[in-house]
C-alpha cells in the first residue's frame, strides 16, 4: 500500500497489530527501527513502537522492518517507510511516497486458501489511506539480482510479479502493475472515471469490483492468484483488460534511478500490453 502525503503512522500501527494477530503460526521475531541493527521483537519492543507511532510530533522519515524468525527471502516480512505529512522539500524526493510492504510465505496461501488471504488484505486496507496497492504471487529479489529472477519467470509465468524485498519509494501515485487484487484510490480512480468507468471497461466474467470507503475500490481478477502458465495455454485475459485501462498510469522502472533497469525488465513490465 502506498500514499504520498498524509501522516499514516498510527494507521500502520493498527495494520501491524492485525498482521500480528492473524498470521499464526507465523510470527514476527525481529525488528529494525532505522538504527541499523536487528533487535528481538518482544512485548516491550511492541510497546516502544506503539509509543513512537502515536507521539504528537510526526516523524519526518519513519522506517521500520519486521522479520520472521529465519529472515529468509521466503519468510514473513513487513517493511514500512513513511513520510509523515509531506515528503522532504527536495526535488530528489518529489516522487517518494509512504509505503507499507507485507510479504507472506507462500505456505500461508497454501494452508489458509485464497479467501483467507483476501480477508486479511481487506482488513489491512480498511485501516490505511492509500492511492494504490496490490496482492499477488511475487518472486522477491534484492533489487540487484532482478535480471536473474526475471530469467526464472519470463519464459513461462507472466502472472508472477517481480519485486524487491522491501518498500519501493519512488512510486508517487503511479500504479505498480496489474495483479490478482488491485486496490485503487485517487487520483487514478478519478482519472479513469471512478466506479462507472470501471464497470464500463471491465464488464468481464471473473472480474470483481468492490467499493470501499473514501473513494477507493478493490478490483479482483479471478478467485485466486494465477501464475499464468504459458505452456498450459493460460493467457490471463482479465489482467490484459485491466492493463489496457490503467496503461497511462502504470509505473515503469526507468522512472526510478535507484534500481538497475534493463530493456528486458521494461519489456516484462509491458507483458500484458504487447
Amino acid at each position: 500500500m502506498r500514499h504520498p502525503n498524509e501522516r499514516i503512522a498510527p494507521a500502520v500501527l493498527r495494520a501491524l497489530q492485525i498482521i500480528r494477530e492473524q498470521i499464526h503460526p507465523y510470527q514476527l521475531a525481529w525488528y529494525d527501527a532505522g538504527e541499523g541493527q536487528l533487535d528481538p521483537l518482544d512485548d516491550s519492543a511492541w510497546e516502544r513502537l506503539r509509543m513512537r507511532a502515536l507521539k504528537p510530533e510526526p516523524d519526518p522519515s519513519a522506517y521500520l522492518v519486521l522479520d520472521g524468525e529465519s529472515m529468509r527471502v521466503d519468510e514473513l516480512r513487513v517493511h514500512y517507510v513513511g513520510f509523515d505529512v509531506c515528503p522532504p522539500p527536495l526535488s530528489a524526493h518529489k516522487n517518494e511516497a509512504s509505503v507499507l510492504y507485507v510479504r507472506l510465505p507462500t505456505e500461508f496461501l497454501e494452508e489458509r486458501g485464497a479467501d483467507r488471504v483476501r480477508a486479511l488484505a481487506l482488513d489491512l486496507a480498511a485501516e490505511l489511506p492509500f492511492n494504490s496497492g496490490y496482492v499477488d504471487f511475487v518472486l522477491c529479489s534484492d533489487g540487484f539480482r532482478s535480471g536473474e529472477a526475471l530469467k526464472l519467470i519470463r519464459p513461462r509465468y507472466p502472472g508472477v510479479h517481480l519485486a524487491v524485498s522491501r518498500a519501493r519509494l519512488r512510486m508517487n501515485t503511479w500504479v505498480d502493475g496489474v495483479h490478482w487484487m488491485n486496490f485503487l484510490g485517487e487520483p487514478v480512480l478519478g482519472k479513469i472515471g471512478g466506479m462507472p468507468g470501471l464497470r464500463a471497461h471491465l464488464a468481464l466474467p471473473g472480474i470483481s469490483l468492490q467499493e470501499m470507503s473514501g473513494d477507493r475500490v478493490l478490483i479482483t481478477l479471478g478467485e485466486q492468484p494465477e501464475v499464468g502458465d504459458v505452456e498450459a495455454g493460460q493467457t490471463l485475459p482479465l489482467h490484459r483488460a485491466l492493463a489496457r485501462l490503467l496503461q497511462p498510469h502504470l509505473y515503469h522502472s526507468d522512472l526510478d534511478d535507484l534500481y538497475p533497469t534493463t530493456e528486458e525488465l521494461l519489456r516484462w513490465e509491458r507483458r500484458f500490453l504487447d
